[in-house]
């Protein structure tokens, strides 16, 4: 069996999720949209659904909820709709490139918050006062680096706050300031599935819902969700808080046993890798390291050759020939921003599947 660290990019869901949905492919065959009463009772279970995603996230179930398949889905749906399309959003580089691509896409303009080298966004010193929205991560997909969306909002108060908390959700506590947040089932452990989170305060709710109807039932721009995989969205929701802390203390002590091993391997021609990231800056879920002077696609690949997954970026860039944006937003010079290497742990991660990364790497960098 392979040694999985690729959990950033899709998280092995466990055999309790995959049963659960297992059982709803096969009680909830139905078209929720039916008049009949199979279409009806499937209407109020994922309501009841949504209630559920909303508590085992944030704490309490007042949260409107947009449902998708995935978050580049609900990107675009966000970006073309009133809250978005036609506004001055302030943002970073760092953002989720399918986001980046959308808001840049929709709305009248576009501003950028500088990152310094920890990955850090710094609001300071930016022209924020006639924003109307705000975008942000709170755990960058790549790097792994948290961001205080709460200090980051600050810089442009009154605007519409949006959260792409993908990375974040079900692995660590919830923002607690947003009136948009973005959740995808793939990265805690569901088959699939994703939701836009409103918050109870939010006054455009009520206005972005009604344009998600639209956009999927009039102007047919994204399909019908498949109920099973909603359901299970949020049966993994909270299979995952009811770990939360436990799960991310043991995370967190395993992500610092591979920084402290990984940076003692020795590269081709000297030197060590790298943390990108400072551990006290970082979600313990994504490890970050450059291998200076290395090309890291080849050593994913080589990694696999031995049974191990890991990544050399974003999976969304993965095919991508240029140098990783993230890595050249915070100041990395092209030749090295080719260098990164990503270790995406998850829920079910182990202490022997680190020591087997250890020994593979070792033996990459021997024989790169």
């Amino acid at each position: 069996m392979s040694v999985y660290f690729d959990q950033a990019a899709a998280a092995r869901p466990d055999p309790e999720v995959l049963a659960y949905y297992g059982e709803m492919v096969r009680l909830h065959y139905a078209n929720q949209e039916a008049t009949h009463s199979l279409g009806y009772e499937l209407r109020r279970k994922l309501d009841r659904a949504a209630a559920e995603l909303s508590t085992a996230l944030t704490g309490h179930d007042g949260c409107r909820v947009i449902w998708g398949m995935n978050g580049t889905e609900l990107f675009n749906l966000f970006a073309d709709s009133p809250v978005a399309a036609g506004k001055r959003v302030l943002t970073s580089r760092l953002e989720h490139p399918a986001l980046l691509a959308a808001l840049q896409r929709s709305a009248a303009e576009v501003r950028f918050i500088p990152a310094g080298n920890d990955g850090r966004l710094k609001p300071s010193g930016v022209d924020s006062a006639d924003i109307d929205l705000a975008a942000f991560h709170q755990i960058q997909s790549e790097l792994g680096v948290c961001q205080n969306t709460a200090a980051l909002f600050a810089a442009s108060p009154g605007a519409v706050r949006f959260v792409d908390a993908i990375q974040s959700a079900g692995k660590l506590e919830f923002p607690a300031d947003f009136d948009v947040a973005a959740v995808s089932g793939h990265k805690f452990g569901a088959p699939g599935g994703a939701a836009l989170l409103l918050a109870p305060e939010f006054s455009g709710a009520e206005k972005l819902v009604a344009f998600a109807r639209d956009y999927r039932h009039r102007f047919y721009r994204i399909g019908r969700p498949e109920p099973p995989v909603l359901l299970t969205l949020a049966f993994a929701a909270k299979l995952r808080r009811s770990t939360l802390e436990t799960t991310c203390r043991r995370i967190s002590e395993l992500n610092h046993f591979l920084r402290e091993a990984l940076c003692r391997l020795e590269l081709p021609g000297g030197g060590h890798p790298v943390c990108t990231i400072p551990e006290e800056a970082a979600s313990p879920y994504i490890l970050h390291l450059t291998l200076p002077g290395l090309q890291s696609a080849v050593v994913v690949r080589m990694l696999a050759e031995a049974g191990v997954m890991t990544a050399a970026g974003s999976a969304c860039s993965a095919e991508s020939r240029e140098p990783s944006t993230a890595l050249r937003a915070i100041g990395f010079r092209p030749a090295d921003a080719y260098s990164g290497l990503r270790i995406g742990l998850g829920s079910d991660s182990t202490a022997e599947e680190a020591k087997k990364l250890v020994e593979a790497l070792g033996t990459v960098l021997k024989n790169y």
